[in-house]
């Protein structure tokens, strides 16, 4: 339909077109491939907090669609990387590429048939990167400080001992004021070694930013060691806090940068103190949109293969590895511009000047009908 539409006002021709709707193709189905390889590792994480008693099951899937956007930002251009390579390395394979050329189409005739799509995947990406991604992430977080909080809860039945996740036993009676807030309150504290215990008239459960959850014991005794032994102490205190869950995997401590909305990062540069951090977060959010044209440029001339030499391995693997040290430079450039070791600008765009060089470079040999890789003659 999207290529019906362009062909309707005359924008493309019909060679354009067929490579335009192929690419779509391919497109939809790496982004399918890919997303779901990447929701893998999210999934054992959920999964991880799981089996520790930090959330519920029934929550999986509502937490595992709340971290798609985030992993769509990077799915984007790698779906396009593969999707473009795959049909230029059909159309070489097979002497298409050939034929087109012979009609005086040209690389760059075809590039621009791709142009639409590009121009509607940055749109989709800058969205999904400057707004949607951090607005799912805030409320992620969210979800997941009030679901331990809820985990917490049930963890915790007046009257009765309970497990912890860890294997510390705890007992709370009467539930007294609200919810969260008990008397007598017994729990193990040793994990090894010698015993350990606390007691206190009451008790409160309390959850922290990072939806660590934790109870806060009020008037109470600790009790270390064997009673009768040498070493046994008794202390008193009026307040003694216990962890019994700790933070969500990946739960960062302080402020959570991805997960701000751009006014508040916008803010947040004109604080001397954040400017470094809001700075980077920024410059990531906005890399992932003007990545996409170069990963179109970049696979265009590693997708080329010789007729009589079909093999494609080659350049697909180039291109992922360029692609994968990419994403460590931009890592590491960002850990930098944080710590102040390098100027804000060019900052993370070091990564894709880089990359721009590089794809200019492969795609006029290309053009040009020369080997991407100069022979050693060429260099006297």
């Amino acid at each position: 339909m999207f290529v019906l539409i362009l062909r309707r006002f005359g924008s493309l021709g019909r060679i354009p077109a067929h490579i335009l709707r192929s690419v779509l193709v391919y497109f939809l189905v790496a982004c399918v491939v890919v997303l779901a390889l990447l929701s893998i590792g999210q999934l054992t994480q959920i999964l991880q907090q799981v089996a520790s008693g930090q959330l519920p099951l029934g929550v999986v899937l509502q937490l595992l669609g709340l971290s798609i956007p985030a992993l769509l930002v990077v799915v984007l251009p790698l779906a396009l990387f593969f999707a473009v390579f795959l049909v230029f390395a059909n159309l070489y394979r097979h002497n298409e590429m050939m034929a087109i050329q012979g009609a005086g189409i040209g690389l760059q005739a075809l590039l621009r048939g791709l142009a639409p799509l590009v121009l509607l995947l940055i749109v989709v990406e800058l969205l999904l990167s400057v707004w949607w991604a951090p607005a799912a992430e805030a409320y992620l977080q969210a979800e997941s400080t009030r679901l331990a909080a809820a985990a917490a809860q049930s963890l915790i039945q007046p009257g009765s001992f309970a497990h912890l996740p860890d294997g510390r036993v705890i007992y709370v009676g009467q539930e007294i004021g609200g919810k969260g807030h008990y008397r007598e309150i017994f729990i193990d504290l040793a994990r090894s070694g010698a015993p350990d215990y606390a007691t206190a008239a009451f008790g409160q459960i309390e959850i922290d930013k990072q939806a660590g959850v934790s109870l806060l014991l009020i008037n109470g005794q600790r009790y270390l060691g064997q009673p009768g032994q040498a070493g046994y102490k008794v202390w008193s205190f009026a307040r003694y806090r216990v962890d019994l869950a700790a933070p969500p995997a990946g739960a960062a401590a302080g402020e959570s940068w991805n997960a701000l909305p751009l006014s508040q990062l916008l803010a947040r540069i004109s604080d001397a103190t954040t400017h470094a951090h809001a700075v980077a977060e920024l410059e990531w959010r906005f890399f992932w949109p003007l990545l996409l044209p170069i990963v179109v440029l970049l696979a265009v001339p590693l997708a080329h293969t010789e007729p009589r030499r079909p093999g494609r391995a080659g350049g697909f693997l180039a291109g992922v590895l360029l692609l994968l040290g990419a994403n460590n430079l931009l890592v590491a450039l960002k850990d930098n511009l944080i710590a102040g070791k390098i100027a804000p600008f060019p900052g993370l765009f070091w990564t894709w000047l880089l990359l721009a060089a590089l794809a200019f470079y492969l795609f006029y040999r290309r053009q040009a009908d020369l080997p991407l890789v100069p022979a050693r003659g060429a260099w006297r």
